[in-house]
């Protein structure tokens, strides 16, 4: 800076501020101004006052100089500045002191001298006095004027400039800071630091603060040439985290950024450069050391390095297209530059190393070419040289490697040459061939021959097989040549045929060229024929020669670079990595292994970072893994439940474990108790395995104990270190609990919510736990707790004691949270960062953060030394970690001391169990059963959340500790997976003003168990279909419903009055309770809502007088309530000790009820009520012996009791799984008779006196039980048990009702049927169908009718104003995806005779199945007459044309067959869109002059947001694409589950509709006249079905959210509908546009539009 200030400048171009100072201002001139300056007087003083830029607001009175800071450089000056400091020769240095002088008093006279000095200084400007040298490193004695630099004077704000700035005296160190002296009338202080490597001068200024200069002590000035002194702000107690830094990143295991140019050569040939998501990497190929080069911010899609590997250029993809040059010896950013707006897809150096080539996307979309001249690169400045825009698609790119000024560009259709001249790039087109065209450009490259006048030739591959020969110079094809694979260098031998040439490359003497067949051939300089053949399993992505050519570098689609030595014939993978985000690793003592998204399991090696094993399950996607001590085994779970154990010596899996029902979110292995295996799933279930040898035995499973939130994975079970104890976030998101795991009895339970924030820190509205980690030392076991309020807690993990807390830790959630081996440090991830902490968690120790991963951090791990940590994210960092010297080993044993309570421990919400909870091993079964009478009292409030401490702290939970399985029986409710949940944003209209009323249901749910009542004596008649209960007139068919319930109805129960029903459904969250709704029959309008049952209820019953109901929840949570129904409080409340699968209140005693479930178990209870206080009752129960022949089935397993009935005031029957019934005696509580009734489970029973009707499997049974009243427990003989009626019916009946003589009744069973049943005429009718499995399709028929499909393989006819089934087709086995009717009648094609006028004329319907079929049926003969296989795929989406002449249908694959009706034949094939599936065709007449004057029209879309547009002549077999629409999408848009759906106008055939998985949540109209988007709808949800109503000004749509969205096109406005239970698959206007069908699950809904 000293050399740069004596010269002059025409303009300044840049300035750099290196300090924390606000600037108002920077000015350049010729003159000096002064504020205190006055206006007449400049040529006396050569000063002038402030021009009316620098005139700024001061107060009355005021200073300018207390206010503002007029920092000035002087061109030149006769007076040299006597701070100036010189380059001088270094001396040895000796201390010095000197006592520091008094400060004096502030004189106003001071100013004028001040004003004199510097105005003396004008004077001379031609000449430049050498400033006075001050070498600070001399001894004090030897110098005269040391007073200058030791007496430190406070002076007023007013700043006097030198007149020159002081040279920097270089040293050894990179960075030297030169200190100034301070004197009178100059700056307070000021430091300049100096850079070496960045030549970099960086200046600090700030008046008013104090100056430390590093010194021995206060009295001593001990000064050092090349020590700095510091600026800080204040004085502060804050430390920096020792050592610093205390990581270092050695490794990273990614591969992939985004783009062809993934990876390139080094000149030399030693080194490989490719990105890693944000991260560069360069790997030296023979000792795999790694560098790293960090600053992009979005993944990078290109990186290239010129010819003397002397700078590195790269680029990242996404809104901030960056373009970055480094040095690549140094490691350093050089320049930085933005020129594309997105979508940067090449980079490439220019042979003489001057240019840059960049290719990407401007801001409308376009292919931009811009050229950098790196001339000033080492400035920092890329300029632009030239740059054009073209609309033409660019996918590759080359640049001349003789003339730098040259490049040729190719897209699928097109090769342009480029050339720069006069600051433009000028183009020119090259003329290609057709078959070249159709069959698309894959890669294009240069190769240096003498044939051509430049020097050159362009070789451009294309899919087909052919490479073409382009001269540059005549810009014309010279030749073309097909190539062949050789089938002598193939094993397989399979005969020559052409290859689909993928990527190409070029060296001096051969060719390489990568295929679709997963091949890398070399072939010779003419392509006469293949040198080397490599094969590969998975696509490649590029090949690279190295400079000599004699090796060449490939990447793969799975995220490997190989090397293949040309010379040796030797092929080395370099490295590999994962293809998609690392969701969880392990590590054990040498091997880490991780999984992936990718679906693969992969085991490296921690000491050299390469891939050992490499497990897959096809289907499955792993998403934990924990290793066991040994090593030689590892558990892994998956998405779907599965947790299977691998060896890893053999390389195989060695068993599968017990299934959960979801996703597993935490896994672990535990040392302790003889090595045990816990894992736990997204719906909170944990299960115990104790390990021993190769064997592994169920201990415990335990439902309900872990939060129900998928961000807890993959770390929702953490493990202390000696294996003792684990931890996880549950029951809800504010509690942390402690179990050991010896058999997951509950140790602590720890309440985050009510920790007290520290004094001045913002309070959140609800903080709750995130991830939870032990910390041990050698002296304490404590839990580390980091939570959604940016806080890191740390208790006392035996007291639960509050020990520290620090706030914030992270911007966004916390992803992991880990503590070093000694315990001396904590590391948490968030914000796609890692920061590491004290300990203590002093809030003086700043932490240190780490960058480089571009994502989430999702999962670390330390080492067993500890001196290695890895990450896991997007890629897998392996960072060493510096110890401190006095880190000792922790003892394993030496952990959960109990430490002495302290009578001031914090007050928190902390619950200990001191005795342990009795655990009973559900792999045993229970032989004997003993009779005991328990009796329970306590108070009967309801929790509420001022007793809940209260009643958590009686210890409840011992008797909710025991926790089970699924039930084995089918009597036993179980909710039907679904993967949707009821949108949170809902838009309803007011009362009068909504667009759609709900009309009928068409279904009954035949997964619920007791859902239909029927009242013989009212003809009252309910059921449920879904979350709707119906209420139905018998007589005339008529609906009213009754809508309340969020999620699937369970059971009901009607009172004996028929006043009040009560309906149940499970929870509608991960910590919300069912709902029971109380319904007043008389208004039908619910009364309240009762919400205490945690999971599903199984069962609901009345007593005899209506005072009680009871309930009981599902095998999760069996709590049996008693509710009151006068004020519908809880009386009283118990927890069974077994699935309860019935409960039912003894018809002839008001207050005993009894329950039977799994295991044999039945019980019977007695309410006795305290009549001088209603609040308080007494409970008590009995459970019975059972007979071991009634207990055990014929193969000795015990068997379930699933049904019960009292038929009499002595006598009650029951059910079992096995098929028997028994007869009970309830007065002594004693199994009187038992017989085998059916082959399979009774599900229901009912009777009275003398009848019995019992429901199993596919039949229902009327028995002649006369005389069974009349027995007892001493009666001598047993009467005859015999069956008078016998009907079979579809499905396992799981609901009945009859009259009180049994003679009427209606029946539903699982097939989703009702029955009525009359045993006197012996007849059944089906009163309400419904599909078995989900509705995949829905079609408007002639009439007022419907056509439904589903994937339990049926098609079935409806007539809509009865909801009755007409006709009926099933294909066993598989899975009908989607159905059509062909729009006119094709009788005399098909050579049939036509419908009379009276009779009811059906179109032919084809269907579309999953093995890739399509089956054409005729509904008025109701018989198959056609079967066509167009496909090998499953079928999506199948349509007639609008003539009947062709049927379009679509595949998984994205493949388009058009088949003919008439005869079978596929007349075409279109794969055009292969690689995403087909969502939707749709098919409509067009205008002749609209589209070539062909008079259909038709489109497909699919998944990946394509649509294409077809015009057709379908007599005449003509089809031409029109139009191709790509409407923008998300990444993983492929991989989402919503479709894309597009339909024409029905009054405007050029204009579509379209809706799909894109960057907004949105309905477009797309004009094909105009060619754009001329309208866009918003939604507030994904839309998975959509229709258009006939006049074209209403659209319906069902969304994932679970609503029936009705949208007015001109208005935009919408309404939305709640009322099916899944995701609304189907929705379709009827002809006329009067009403709207809807189906979601196997539900059929009808709504009647009001807005026409």
């Amino acid at each position: 800076m000293a050399v740069y200030m004596r010269r002059s400048f025409s303009h300044v171009k840049c300035i750099r501020l290196c300090a924390c100072l606000k600037v108002k201002n920077i000015l350049t001139s010729d003159m000096y101004f002064s504020p205190d300056a006055t206006v007449g007087r400049e040529s006396e003083s050569g000063i002038h006052p402030f021009p009316r830029q620098l005139k700024f607001p001061l107060r009355p009175g005021e200073p300018w100089h207390d206010r503002y800071s007029f920092v000035m450089f002087p061109q030149s000056s006769s007076k040299t500045p006597y701070d100036t400091i010189r380059q001088i020769t270094p001396r040895p240095t000796s201390s010095m002191t000197q006592k520091p002088a008094q400060k004096p008093a502030m004189r106003p006279a001071r100013q004028a001298a001040d004003h004199e000095d510097f105005a003396s200084g004008m004077d001379n400007t031609l000449q430049r006095v050498a400033g006075r040298n001050v070498d600070v490193s001399r001894a004090t004695a030897s110098m005269a004027d040391i007073s200058a630099l030791t007496n430190i004077q406070k002076m007023p704000s007013k700043i006097r400039i030198t007149a020159d700035l002081p040279e920097i005296n270089y040293a050894d160190d990179d960075f030297q800071t030169a200190e100034a002296p301070y004197g009178t009338g100059q700056f307070d202080h000021y430091s300049i630091v100096a850079d070496k490597n960045k030549k970099d001068v960086h200046i600090f200024a700030q008046p008013g603060e104090e100056v430390i200069v590093h010194r021995n002590s206060t009295s001593e000035a001990k000064m050092k040439a090349n020590k700095s002194v510091t600026l800080p702000a204040k004085r502060s107690t804050s430390k920096t985290l020792q050592p610093d830094p205390i990581m270092k990143l050695q490794r990273v295991i990614g591969f992939g950024g985004v783009g062809k140019g993934q990876a390139c050569w080094t000149t030399d040939g030693k080194s490989v450069v490719y990105p890693s998501h944000t991260l560069i990497v360069s790997i030296n190929v023979d000792t795999k050391r790694q560098r790293f080069f960090a600053g992009h911010t979005e993944k990078v899609s290109a990186v290239c390095l010129n010819a003397s590997s002397s700078l590195l250029a790269s680029g990242q993809t996404g809104a901030q297209s960056l373009v970055r040059v480094w040095g690549y010896k140094e490691g350093n950013c050089l320049a930085i530059v933005k020129t594309h707006d997105h979508g940067l897809c090449m980079l490439e150096f220019s042979v003489c190393g001057r240019s840059l080539c960049g290719i990407g996307k401007d801001a409308k979309g376009q292919n931009m070419i811009v050229m950098w001249n790196l001339a000033e690169v080492e400035r920092g400045m890329l300029t632009v040289t030239a740059k054009a825009h073209t609309d033409v698609d660019v996918i590759a790119a080359a640049l001349d490697p003789v003339d730098s000024a040259r490049l040729v560009t190719c897209g699928h259709d097109n090769v342009q040459l480029w050339r720069v001249r006069d600051g433009s790039l000028r183009c020119c087109s090259v003329s290609l061939r057709g078959g070249q065209k159709r069959a698309g450009i894959s890669d294009v490259c240069y190769k240096t021959t003498k044939e051509t006048a430049a020097g050159v030739t362009i070789y451009v591959s294309c899919l087909s097989g052919e490479v073409v020969r382009i001269d540059p110079d005549l810009a014309a094809v010279t030749s073309v040549q097909s190539l062949r694979s050789d089938p002598s260098l193939v094993e397989s031998r399979r005969p020559s045929s052409c290859i689909s040439i993928t990527a190409m490359a070029a060296s001096a003497s051969l060719f390489a060229t990568t295929s679709t067949d997963g091949f890398l051939r070399f072939w010779m300089p003419d392509f006469s024929r293949v040198l080397i053949e490599v094969e590969h399993e998975e696509p490649l992505l590029q090949v690279v020669f190295t400079q000599d050519g004699h090796r060449a570098l490939v990447s793969t689609a799975v995220g490997s670079l190989a090397i293949v030595d040309v010379a040796t014939d030797s092929y080395r993978t370099l490295l590999r990595a994962h293809t998609d985000e690392v969701l969880d690793m392990a590590v054990s003592e040498d091997l880490l292994g991780t999984v992936s998204a990718d679906g693969t399991i992969r085991i490296w090696s921690l000491e050299t970072s390469q891939q050992l094993y490499d497990f897959s399950i096809s289907g499955e996607v792993p998403c934990n893994i924990s290793f066991r001590s040994s090593s030689s085994e590892f558990a892994c779970g998956f998405l779907s439940g599965r947790v299977t154990v691998f060896s890893v010596p053999q390389a195989k899996a060695l068993t599968e474990l017990k299934q959960l029902r979801g996703q597993i979110t935490g896994l672990a292995y535990c040392a302790g108790h003889e090595g045990t295996l816990c894992y736990c799933d997204q719906f909170g279930t944990i299960t115990l395995y104790r390990t021993s040898g190769t064997g592994y035995r169920l201990i415990r499973g335990l439902p309900n104990a872990v939060y129900r939130h998928l961000e807890l994975a993959p770390n929702a079970l953490v493990v202390s270190r000696n294996g003792s104890h684990i931890a996880c976030v549950g029951p809800s998101e504010y509690v942390v609990t402690v179990m050991d795991t010896a058999a997951l009895n509950e140790v602590l339970r720890i309440d985050v919510s009510s920790v007290k924030l520290p004094s001045g820190a913002p309070y959140p509205a609800l903080d709750t736990a995130q991830q939870v980690a032990f910390l041990t030392s050698a002296s304490s076991h404590e839990l580390l707790v980091a939570t959604s309020g940016s806080r890191l807690l740390r208790f006392d993990a035996w007291s639960g004691k509050l020990l520290a807390q620090l706030q914030p830790v992270h911007t966004g959630a916390c992803t992991a949270v880990i503590a070093s081996v000694d315990g001396r440090y904590v590391l948490t991830a968030g914000d796609n960062c890692i920061k590491v902490w004290d300990s203590s968690l002093r809030t003086n120790v700043i932490p240190q953060m780490f960058i480089g991963h571009s994502s989430r951090i999702n999962s670390l791990c330390f080492t067993a030394d500890g001196a290695s940590l890895v990450s896991a994210g997007d890629s897998v960092f392996y960072w060493s970690f510096v110890r401190s010297r006095e880190q000792k080993s922790l003892d394993s044993n030496d952990v959960y001391r109990k430490p002495e309570l302290q009578s001031n421990a914090a007050s928190l919400s902390v619950h200990h169990l001191i005795d342990d909870i009795p655990c009973r091993d559900i792999s045993t079964s229970l032989n004997t059963r003993t009779a005991e009478l328990i009796t329970r009292q306590g108070n009967q409030r309801p929790v509420t959340p001022q007793n809940f401490r209260q009643a958590f702290e009686q210890k409840e939970e011992k008797e909710e500790g025991k926790q089970f399985s699924v039930p084995k029986a089918k009597k036993h409710f179980k909710k039907a997976m679904k993967q949707s949940s009821l949108a949170q944003r809902r838009y309803t209209a007011l009362a009068g003003q909504a667009g759609l009323k709900l009309n009928s249901v068409i279904g009954f749910n035949g997964n619920s168990r007791n859902n239909v009542v029927w009242h013989p004596e009212t003809g009252l008649f309910i059921y449920t279909s879904g979350c709707v209960a119906i209420v139905e007139d018998l007589k005339d068919g008529t609906q009213r419903h009754l809508m309340g319930h969020v999620e699937e109805i369970s059971t009901m129960a009607l009172q004996h009055d028929c006043q009040v029903l009560v309906s149940a459904s499970g929870s509608s969250g991960a910590a919300a309770c069912s709902q029971m709704c109380i319904w007043d029959m008389q208004s039908l309008a619910c009364r309240t809502v009762l919400s205490q049952h945690r999971t599903d209820v199984q069962s609901l019953d009345f007593c005899l007088d209506d005072r009680f109901l009871l309930s009981v929840g599902n095998y999760q949570d069996p709590k049996i309530i008693i509710w009151s129904t006068y004020d519908w409080t809880v009386t009283m409340t118990t927890h069974a000790s077994y699935p309860v699968h019935t409960a039912l209140w003894n018809p002839f005693r008001s207050c005993e009820f009894m329950t039977v479930g799994e295991q044999g178990r039945m019980t019977f209870w007695l309410l006795e009520e305290n009549h001088s206080n209603r609040t308080l009752a007494q409970l008590s129960m009995h459970e019975p012996d059972v007979p071991d022949e009634l207990l055990y089935n014929k193969l000795g397993n015990v068997v379930h009791f699933t049904s019960a009935c009292y038929i009499s005031d002595k006598h009650l029957c029951l059910g079992t799984s096995s098929g028997r019934l028994a007869l009970w005696d309830t007065t002594t509580n004693i199994c009187i008779m038992h017989w085998i009734a059916d082959e399979s489970e009774i599900g229901v029973i009912t009777g009275r006196s003398e009848r019995l009707v019992t429901g199993s499997q596919n039949r229902l049974c009327l028995w002649d039980a006369a005389g069974l009243t009349q027995l007892s427990d001493s009666s001598q003989t047993l009467p005859k048990v015999a069956v008078s009626g016998d009907m079979e019916l579809e499905g396992y009946v799981t609901t009945a009702n009859f009259d009180s003589a049994l003679v009427m009744g209606i029946v539903g069973t699982d097939t989703g049927t009702l029955w009525y049943i009359n045993w006197s005429e012996n007849v059944h009718i089906r009163l309400v169908s419904s599909h078995r499995d989900k509705v995949t399709a829905l079609v408007r028929c002639p009439g007022n009718g419907f056509i439904t499909s589903s994937k339990d393989g049926s098609i079935r006819v409806w007539t809509l104003a009865s909801r009755e089934l007409t006709m009926q087709f099933e294909v066993a086995g598989q899975s009908c995806n989607c159905i059509s009717l062909s729009p006119v009648n094709l009788d005399s094609v098909l050579m049939r005779p036509s419908p009379s006028k009276t009779q009811k004329w059906f179109p032919l319907l084809v269907a579309g199945y999953d093995n890739g079929s399509l089956r054409i049926f005729d509904l008025n003969k109701v018989e198959m007459i056609k079967k066509l296989v167009p496909h090998v795929a499953s079928v999506t989406v199948v349509m007639f044309s609008d003539d009947g002449q062709a049927i379009i249908s679509g595949t998984c694959k994205g493949n388009i067959a058009i088949s003919s009706p008439l005869t079978g034949i596929v007349i075409k094939h279109i794969n055009g869109q292969r690689g995403a599936a087909i969502t939707s065709i749709d098919c409509m007449a067009a205008s002749s002059a609209q589209f070539s004057n062909l008079p259909s029209v038709w489109l497909a879309a699919s998944r990946d947001q394509r649509v294409s547009v077809w015009a057709a002549d379908w007599p005449h077999d003509k089809c031409k694409l029109v139009d191709w629409l790509s409407f923008p999408s998300l990444a993983d848009a492929e991989d989402a589950h919503f479709p894309s759906l597009a339909f024409f106008s029905p009054v405007d055939s050029s204009l579509i509709f379209y809706t799909g998985y894109g960057i907004q949540k949105a309905i477009q109209l797309y004009s094909l006249q105009q060619q754009q988007v001329v309208k866009s709808i918003a939604l507030t949800d994904w839309a998975y079905s959509m229709d258009v109503s006939p006049n074209g000004n209403l659209i319906v749509c069902g969304t994932e959210g679970r609503l029936v969205k009705l949208i007015d096109v001109v208005e935009e406005s919408f309404q939305d509908f709640t009322a099916h239970s899944d995701n609304v698959q189907c929705v379709s206007f009827s002809p006329d546009g009067t009403d709207i069908l809807s189906a979601a699950s196997n539900e059929v809904h009808q709504w009647h539009a009001l807005l026409l």
